[in-house]
């Protein structure tokens, strides 16, 4: 397809793919699965070739693929970049999208990733996804092999769908955070049980050997004192 916009007739279908969105974000709040319902929804709506959703790490430093339509999946977890590298890069570090009707090689945003086989693409339109509470989460891509003018309302829309996104992997990460430390938490707790348990193992033996020790050096002084009335020398203590 050439010209045009991502293939929307009208708001209405622009309103399917949103609450398209907003359902794959409730029934699947997790990063690798909403990351690929996303990627799925975006180009069977858009009719676009292909959607990848890169996620920022934790360190806010790089960039992963976490989400892809096919043939791209086996690359999910495995391509990542770091902030202003490639044109995604760029996207995430100025939070402005980025539009590529042709020529990409001549952009200088432009990287090629051989795994992501951008030479086979010809157009492509890029937006951050950002949300209020949680700032940038990641970037949002779409791919097309034949030349496509990606138009205002297109970057409208992905822009749209990207802060849905964003929100929700916002949310999966304070989760996965907050299990995280929750975790955290109860290995030291354990940890803190098992010292205190081995300590009063070592205080219990060291109570155990002193009272021994008492107790011979006590029966060695009634045997001594013993043997001073009856006259007999007294056994050395064991």
């Amino acid at each position: 397809m050439t010209g045009g916009g991502l293939g929307l007739a009208d708001a209405h279908q622009e309103n399917q793919l949103l609450v398209g969105i907003i359902e794959a974000i409730s029934a699947s709040p997790g990063v690798g699965p909403l990351a690929a319902n996303t990627a799925r929804l975006i180009v069977e709506a858009t009719a676009t070739d292909v959607c990848f959703v890169h996620v920022l790490d934790d360190t806010g430093t790089s960039l992963t693929l976490a989400g892809a339509t096919p043939p791209f999946g086996e690359q999910v977890g495995k391509v990542r970049l770091r902030l202003g590298e490639g044109v995604t890069g760029w996207v995430a570090s100025h939070r402005l999208p980025a539009i590529i009707a042709e020529n990409k090689e001549a952009d200088p945003r432009y990287r090629y990733f051989p795994e992501l086989r951008g030479r086979e693409f010809t157009s492509m339109a890029s937006v951050p996804m950002a949300s209020a509470p949680g700032g940038l989460v990641g970037v949002l891509n779409v791919h097309n092999r034949a030349r496509r003018e990606f138009t205002e309302r297109d970057v409208r829309l992905l822009t749209s769908i990207g802060s849905l996104v964003a929100g929700a992997l916002h949310q999966a990460r304070l989760h996965r955070q907050l299990a995280a430390r929750e975790r955290a938490h109860e290995l030291f707790v354990e940890h803190v049980i098992a010292v205190q348990e081995a300590e009063r193992r070592r205080m219990a033996a060291d109570i155990h050997d002193g009272i021994s020790q008492r107790l011979l050096s006590l029966a060695f002084h009634l045997d001594a004192a013993a043997g001073a009335l009856t006259g007999r020398p007294a056994a050395e203590p064991q």
